[in-house]
């Protein structure tokens, strides 16, 4: 049979055509294709098969959809457990293979002719292991099929994934069919379950995670309350998660005080850039976040609105894999949970602002040894100096550009990486004099998403007393006000704005900050 070299990059797989025996060419006659690869991705350290995704392309740019009982075949690209047999017609083909972030991105091309018989190893370099740090990666909203879902975390690197069972998509019901008592509950990692549930309605979608329970949102109409679903929720022990910021139950949300977490990074962030709002939610002003990086600005935005009001809601992100064309993971949360894994501690260290959210790089930071969530008291009239501990990974497709050090919802610092390399690595060191909050952030080049990492916040309490923001209360109450013209018809969701107002009225008695 013919052989090959396999190279990436600049360097291509050439199937050399050989004189073929009759059989063979009555094999190829009788086919649907003409040539065959088996491709088998290992980790370069431990020689080990990984399980990967591939996006494979012919010479005019179009994805390939590739057939394998083995594989998961979604639009745009395959998922496989280390081997995969590509049947393809004669032509010339570029590929990218992945494993998740942690892992070298593989690019490359090769040409196909008739009669083809040929298999190469694919070695792919890990950048980093997270779980060695502690860190331990989640997506939070995911909709594939559960039996499918245990590979394609492999191939993400993923640890944690609540399968969404039951949704409510604007008063429509769907539930996944299959029994939970066949599901990976009993994996370490990866871990994944029917421990969501969805409510994406007129007001906004919200997840409600962890419980074995499903909380039976299918019975609310688009219309109703989303206040009845949260209150549900609670029977059932589940955490409370924000879809999205710009949900115009948002505010409503917030003054229960049962919001676990907000996705600043969201199914409206697409891995292929094409991401959108569309009209879910309050809409966001295009002057201020125009083009395509205008729905992760808005949406980091208001989170950061959220923040100044002296509220500490961690941040969340999810993919919304399976209602849409992203690879499970795209957008993750990083908890940091030591060597500790389970359910019930992921959960619980997400509740209390232990991460890392991310759709590119991976960031990592302690300050005096603590990781994002912490609070740092402080005496009235004392000053502090925090200097923060970074650990930094990118996303081979699209380095880190530049990394910033946001300060009470405004950049105090911008650091190049090469200003970066110049310090060793140090970061400049960031004062407080006063309650506050403070994150670290890092943005890539990617012209067409808006790429980022963020640490979860640092809080900073002086005299026992948070910082509220005159403005960003006022920001919410505008936004409470914007909410009743759009819902002017419905009784019911006036009532909920009407009982909600006088949190953010006491909110604004308490402001301490403009």
């Amino acid at each position: 049979m013919p052989q090959s070299r396999f190279l990436s990059r600049s360097s291509s797989v050439v199937v050399l055509t050989l004189a073929a025996w009759f059989c063979a060419f009555q094999f190829a006659q009788a086919a649907s294709y003409d040539g065959k690869l088996q491709i088998l991705v290992v980790d370069e350290q431990t020689g080990e098969p990984i399980a990967a995704r591939i996006e494979l392309r012919n010479s005019r740019g179009r994805s390939v959809r590739i057939k394998s009982s083995d594989a998961i075949n979604r639009e745009g690209f395959t998922v496989f457990d280390g081997t995969l047999d590509l049947e393809l017609r004669k032509g010339d083909y570029r590929f990218v293979i992945e494993a998740g972030p942690e892992y070298q991105t593989r690019p490359g091309h090769f040409t196909i002719e008739r009669h083809a018989d040929d298999s190469k190893t694919v070695s792919l370099r890990r950048h980093v292991n997270m779980r060695d740090e502690g860190w331990w990666a989640g997506d939070l909203d995911v909709s594939h099929r559960l039996q499918d879902v245990p590979l394609m975390m492999r191939a993400e690197g993923l640890d944690f994934v609540p399968v969404t069972a039951q949704g409510n998509f604007r008063g429509k019901c769907s539930e996944e069919k299959q029994k939970a008592n066949s599901l990976q509950h009993s994996l370490s990692s990866p871990l994944a379950g029917p421990w969501a549930t969805l409510d994406y309605r007129r007001g906004g979608g919200l997840l409600f995670l962890g419980s074995e329970t499903l909380s039976g949102v299918c019975r609310f109409a688009d219309q109703d309350s989303s206040l009845d679903s949260i209150n549900m929720a609670h029977e059932t022990g589940a955490e409370v998660i924000a879809l999205s910021p710009s949900a115009w139950d948002l505010p409503l949300w917030i003054a229960t005080g049962d919001l676990s977490a907000i996705q600043i990074i969201h199914r409206h962030s697409k891995f292929d850039g094409k991401g959108d709002d569309k009209k879910w939610g309050r809409p966001r002003d295009k002057v201020f976040f125009p083009g395509k990086l205008g729905v992760g600005r808005y949406s980091e935005e208001i989170y950061h609105h959220v923040l100044n009001c002296g509220l500490r809601i961690p941040p969340g992100a999810g993919s919304g894999a399976g209602a849409n064309k992203n690879p499970v993971g795209t957008n993750r949360v990083y908890v940091q949970c030591g060597s500790e894994f389970s359910r019930e501690s992921w959960l619980d260290h997400l509740r209390s602002g232990q991460v890392m959210v991310t759709n590119g790089p991976l960031l990592r930071t302690t300050v005096e040894g603590h990781p994002p969530g912490h609070v740092f008291e402080m005496d009235q009239g004392e000053v502090r100096v925090f200097l923060i501990a970074l650990s930094l990974s990118f996303y081979e497709k699209a380095p880190v550009e530049y990394l910033e050090i946001v300060k009470n919802g405004r950049v105090e610092f911008e650091v190049r990486l090469d200003e970066l390399a110049k310090n060793r690595g140090r970061l400049p060191p960031l004062k407080f004099d006063e309650s506050g909050w403070f994150l670290v952030r890092a943005v890539t080049s990617n012209p067409d998403t808006y790429q980022f990492a963020s640490t979860g916040p640092y809080y900073v309490e002086a005299n026992y007393q948070r910082r509220v923001s005159r403005a960003s209360v006022q920001y919410f109450l505008d936004w409470l006000t914007a909410a009743t013209v759009e819902f002017a018809d419905n009784e019911q969701v006036l009532n909920d704005l009407t009982a909600a107002k006088p949190f953010w009225q006491e909110l604004m008695n308490q402001a301490n900050a403009d």
